[in-house]
């Protein structure tokens, strides 16, 4: 205990200086760094009987705040060495900070709870248990944007027994969500991997079990997007439409971004431009609270949206910020998307040289790290691209490797996509490569129309009457563009309906 007199010299010498009065006697340090001095000089026992008499302390006079103070209390008790009592306040501080869009905090919380469990052991508590199956599932959530997808399933699949023993049914399906959701977004399939399917029938088991609409409208979410993304679009976006203001509405941040972001991304492709603008703006709001993830995943969706528009000088500075707030926090995922949509934007303006640079990081990163959605379309836009740059040389293998890809990924999209630069490939090659081009613009179109992918149709459809056309083949190549100007008016897609007006010279825009 500090003497009055002490006190009345620590005031003197200017190291401390009165607070209050009323209802105690309060005083403050002057500088934080005569505090630290002051800390350091106890011993060891002395700062944890400090830290343990504060928390304790706090609990009692607040007794209704410690949700609040749990982040505070956490602190308090971890510094006492009462691992105990500081886990619990742990966990409740990080499901704060998530409640919160806070996941970079979050997730150091969660880190910092798992580092004090104690080692496993065939016979510790349920209480014990379910808190390392919070703190893993935590960690995966919060750490989405900083751990691969070996890194998170890795985490992920012990939990399966953890929380079949624990009998908690919620618990269980956040488990099996998670994991499906991880798996297909390496590109797995319930058509095609027995566990993502395992975890969707155990998932919509669990549903009908405790009757809980919002759980049901997660599988349906988790298909819907996927299906967005590799070529179901229409019936991928009933089921977004009708899952994802449930998850927005129950705090499921991720998902209901992505569910979003995939939403307006699935009808830009489909030339419903307005929809999808709503749907990124819904997207952006997950992110107004600080959220990484949805600010990331709305810039994404708001780049693509312009860009499949026409709006190329819109879509460039947004994708641009994007790569750059990737790329500082480590978003690996949203490297490879931003990537590729500037990568897309800058090869239709021209700007070859800069829409290269952005292929080849989007695809070192997505190698690096194992994703495998944008891969097949990153290697046909990077051979593609450099076409424009004199690299005709064949390598023998790329469109290959990259229709293999989305072959294995079930990607339909991604399929048309790698056909359709193969075909411009072939075009700018010429000679033999020709009669090949044709047929592959003529597939790719094919392909496009079965989706109702509008703006893929029409320039498809531009790029097969250009060849046409450079063949001689006049009037072939001007229905081909007539088509393609019809697609683009009809769409609002003005830049690219002005130069393919140019180009039909005294063509009607409905031939």
């Amino acid at each position: 205990m500090v003497s009055d007199t002490q006190l009345d010299t620590l005031e003197a010498k200017g190291l401390i200086r009165l607070a209050t009065l009323q209802p105690e006697l309060e005083y403050l340090f002057r500088h934080a760094l005569v505090q630290d001095a002051a800390y350091e000089s106890l011993l060891k026992q002395e700062r944890r009987e400090l830290h343990h008499s504060v928390g304790e302390a706090l609990e009692e006079l607040y007794p209704d705040r410690l949700g609040e103070l749990s982040s505070v209390l956490a602190l308090h008790f971890e510094q006492a060495g009462d691992n105990t009592r500081a886990i619990p306040y742990l966990i409740e501080a990080a499901s704060f900070a998530s409640d919160r869009n806070a996941i970079v905090e979050a997730y150091d919380l969660f880190g910092r709870a798992e580092k004090l469990l104690p080692p496993r052991s065939a016979d510790e508590s349920k209480e014990l248990l379910r808190q390392r199956v919070e703190i893993a599932l935590g960690r995966v959530k919060a750490g989405f944007s900083f751990l691969n997808d070996d890194e998170q399933l890795a985490i992920m699949e012990p939990l399966i027994a953890d929380v079949e023993r624990l009998g908690d049914r919620r618990l269980e399906a956040d488990v099996h969500i998670n994991i499906a959701f991880i798996r297909q977004f390496r590109g797995d399939r319930p058509e095609n991997s027995p566990l993502v399917k395992r975890s969707l029938e155990k998932v919509t088991e669990i549903a009908a079990e405790l009757n809980d609409p919002f759980i049901a409208a997660i599988p349906n979410a988790l298909i819907g997007l996927f299906q967005v993304f590799t070529g179901d679009m229409i019936e991928g976006i009933a089921k977004l439409r009708e899952a994802a203001p449930m998850l927005e509405s129950k705090h499921a941040f991720v998902l209901s971004s992505f569910s979003y972001v995939a939403l307006s991304i699935g009808l830009a492709r489909l030339g419903r431009f307005d929809e999808a603008e709503e749907a990124a703006q819904r997207a952006m709001k997950l992110g107004e609270n600080g959220d990484l993830i949805a600010k990331l995943d709305s810039m994404i969706a708001e780049s693509t949206v312009h860009s499949l528009r026409g709006d190329l000088e819109t879509a460039v500075p947004i994708a641009t910020r994007c790569t750059a707030m990737s790329e500082e926090t480590g978003a690996t995922a949203c490297v490879v998307a931003s990537n590729f949509v500037l990568g897309d934007t800058y090869m239709r303006q021209g700007n070859f040289k800069s829409a290269q640079i952005a292929f080849e990081r989007s695809n070192e990163v997505a190698e690096s790290v194992g994703e495998n959605s944008f891969r097949p379309s990153l290697l046909a836009y990077m051979r593609a691209n450099s076409a424009s740059l004199g690299g005709l040389a064949t390598d023998g293998d790329a469109f290959n490797q990259a229709l293999t890809l989305a072959h294995d990924n079930g990607d339909r999209f991604s399929e048309a996509t790698v056909i359709w630069k193969r075909a411009e490939f072939e075009a700018k090659r010429g000679g033999d490569d020709t009669a090949k081009a044709l047929a592959d613009f003529a597939d790719a179109f094919s392909r496009f129309e079965g989706m109702e992918a509008k703006p893929y149709q029409a320039r498809t459809l531009r790029d097969w009457g250009e060849l046409l056309r450079n063949e001689g083949r006049r009037d072939e190549g001007d229905e081909k563009l007539g088509r393609a100007l019809a697609l683009f008016d009809g769409m609002g897609i003005k830049r690219e309906a002005d130069e393919v007006r140019a180009e039909l010279v005294g063509v009607a825009p409905d031939a």
